[in-house]
């Protein structure tokens, strides 16, 4: 590192499973980038304190944000770019002239990393568990495409109706479908997403039942701890196509790159 030395940093808690800050320090090696980014570890009590703080450092220039601070984030924020506003979440900041600015590259980070792996998505029917901000982040990266329906199912029924409400404010000819996490039906969906945290780690627990879905659908999702979740292990030995949550994160780097203006 230089005196010079751009430096992001990349916050969350619990902050061991993230993976951005070694995929994106190398990044910046291999394409000679003066740039480091350094996992920073705070907890929803201290969040305001320290991007308040890091905002007044000159050459620390943002933050990729991740579980649990995308939607908290939000009120430290003195501008909102137009992915970030329309979702309600926030996974990266810019800090320029003491401004915090938050933008949103999740959903299509997500749906990138879909169409790199050759995954079709128009015309198809859509299920995503998790309403938080990955959730609703991938909901409306998912209107650029003609869907024949998308289907959220989410624990908290408060949560879930706003969401639906903001997805019909933006979208009102969408197909769109909301279902309790007790009472919900993806036997018909193509694509079933996990965009909870269920599974981060150690867990062994699922965030649905894979036999629940039909032969041919795509499992996927947005866990990179542990590359293969207890989710898509279970999808693997009932012989389904598994989509890995590293491909939501690596499909994002050229679009931070040109929004830091680093490429």
């Amino acid at each position: 590192m230089k005196s010079t030395t751009h430096i992001f940093g990349c916050i969350a808690d619990p902050i061991d499973h993230v993976k951005a800050p070694t995929l994106y320090s190398k990044v910046f090696l291999e394409r000679k980038i003066n740039a480091i980014m350094i996992p920073v570890h705070v907890n929803e009590k201290n969040l305001g304190e320290v991007i308040n703080s890091l905002k007044k450092i000159k050459n620390f220039r943002g933050l990729t944000v991740t579980i649990p601070h995308k939607v908290n984030v939000l009120k430290y924020c003195d501008e909102l770019e137009d992915t970030a506003d329309q979702t309600g979440a926030v996974n990266w900041i810019k800090f320029n002239n003491n401004k915090v600015i938050g933008n949103n590259f999740d959903g299509i980070g997500f749906v990138r990393g879909l169409l790199n792996k050759n995954y079709i998505i128009n015309d198809k029917r859509v299920s995503i568990f998790g309403a938080g901000g990955a959730g609703m982040a991938i909901s409306f990266a998912l209107q650029s495409y003609n869907l024949k329906e998308l289907k959220i199912i989410n624990r908290d029924q408060n949560k879930l109706n706003k969401l639906i409400k903001r997805l019909k404010n933006h979208f009102p000819k969408t197909t769109l479908i909301g279902e309790n996490f007790l009472n919900y039906d993806i036997s018909k969906s193509d694509i079933i997403i996990n965009a909870t945290s269920v599974g981060m780690k150690s867990d062994t627990t699922i965030p649905f039942k894979v036999l629940n879905t039909k032969q041919n659908s795509l499992i996927a999702e947005i866990i990179m701890e542990p590359e293969l979740t207890f989710l898509l292990k279970e999808a693997k030995k009932l012989n389904k196509k598994i989509h890995l949550g590293k491909y939501m994160l690596e499909s994002q780097i050229d679009l931070v790159g040109e929004y830091f203006n680093l490429w």
